[in-house]
């Protein structure tokens, strides 16, 4: 069978090395055991050189899973922080830096953390390329609260973890939506099952998350006589990694039956490996639709004429 993959998914994937791809790449980068970043301290970015109007931290492990988090802007300076929500080791690849919320602006390579190293700065060479210099800002240890996830769309329910560092006398609260307070002292996971908006404060410090329930996309499939196996293979949309999963077939009325947590951009192959998948045709056309959570849509599939 030939291996089929359109454009449209080569160029995302090709994109998604700093995205989906990150999500792994800590794994291939020896780390030391004792952390270079601590839990309450700061990852510091210099904008003086990329001015982008709004800078993201975009991290996927360490408390973070493929969240776009805000950096607040340090008084009036170039320089942006984020707490570390948990300790970080000595070496680990797990965040990168980016000028948008979303994919449509710029952003570094992925990034390790160095001991004695907590300050990140981009500059471009002669041929535009972006290099990423690191250094050493004094961190005075301050009030600081976190969430982790960061706002995040889900189904079913999420596991929410907050914490609050360096608070001396005052108490770290976590309040759900307009309940009343609840005060902790070590980071503390609450599930939600609902839309929420979750708030801590300690002192002066507070910050906020929603999280918004989304319903699954059912999705069926009429494939006429075939009757082999089907996998569908899910990327974009709120995909933190793209992958195959097999259809359910249904031998009342021979259809095939999928169920997603979400929203992707959808193929459907004869088998889960590129070397060996062949790629339905939907309507008779070579296409990848976006399924968004909460749809039910119904798809017309055949393969290509041998």
């Amino acid at each position: 069978m030939k291996k089929v993959i359109s454009l449209l998914l080569t160029a995302l994937m090709a994109f998604s090395v700093v995205t989906v791809g990150a999500v792994s790449a800590s794994a291939a980068v020896e780390e030391d055991t004792a952390p270079a970043i601590t839990a309450g301290s700061h990852i510091f970015f210099d904008n003086t050189n990329t001015q982008w109007t709004d800078v993201y931290f975009y991290a996927w492990n360490y408390g973070y899973f493929g969240d776009s988090v805000p950096m607040e802007k340090v008084g009036d300076t170039n320089i942006y922080k984020i707490v570390v929500p948990q300790d970080v080791p000595n070496g680990a690849e797990y965040f990168l830096f980016k000028s948008a919320e979303d994919w449509s602006g710029q952003q570094t390579a992925n990034q390790t953390v160095e001991t004695g190293k907590n300050t990140y700065t981009p500059a471009f060479d002669t041929t535009g390329a972006m290099t990423v210099t690191k250094s050493f800002r004094e961190d005075p240890a301050t009030t600081e609260v976190a969430i982790t996830p960061y706002s995040k769309s889900f189904t079913g329910s999420i596991d929410v973890t907050v914490y609050a560092f360096n608070t001396g006398d005052a108490t770290a609260t976590y309040q759900i939506g307009d309940a009343e307070p609840v005060a902790f002292t070590v980071p503390t996971t609450i599930n939600l099952t609902d839309t929420a908006t979750v708030t801590v404060t300690a002192g002066t410090a507070t910050t906020s998350c929603t999280f918004t329930k989304i319903q699954d996309a059912v999705i069926t499939v009429d494939a006429g006589d075939y009757e082999g196996d089907m996998y569908i293979y899910t990327y974009g949309g709120d995909r933190v990694a793209p992958g195959f999963d097999q259809m359910v077939y249904n031998e009342e009325d021979f259809t095939y039956t999928y169920r997603l947590n979400g929203s992707a951009y959808v193929i459907f192959t004869t088998t889960n490996d590129w070397s060996t998948a062949e790629k339905f045709l939907i309507n008779g056309i070579q296409q990848e639709p976006f399924v968004a959570a909460g749809s039910t849509p119904v798809f017309t599939l055949t393969l290509p004429a041998a």
